[in-house]
């Protein structure tokens, strides 16, 4: 039962660190298709998550490629991300 309970923790810890690294790399790709990262990231650690998320709002009324899901995720990632957060900042 231990095992069990150790190894459905160690594959939920695993997904959210995949899910995180794949809104990071969405972040970039998709930020960075209009403008400098180096924007963003001065910005990292000092916007709520709520700020983020009327950000890319506005961000995706501009033309920014992303769909309803994938701005939700970009704005979540930007929300809890650290100053220097890579890949976005490199």
């Amino acid at each position: 039962m231990i095992i069990v309970v150790c190894l459905y923790t160690g594959l939920l810890l695993a997904s959210l660190v995949f899910a995180e690294a794949g809104a990071a790399k969405l972040a970039a790709e998709r930020c960075s298709a209009c403008h400098n990262t180096a924007r963003i990231c001065e910005k990292l650690g000092q916007r709520s998550a709520e700020v983020w998320q009327q950000t890319v709002q506005r961000m995706v009324s501009n033309g920014a490629k992303l769909s309803e899901g994938e701005a939700r995720t970009v704005a979540d990632h930007l929300g809890r991300a650290k100053a220097g957060a890579k890949p976005l900042c490199q």
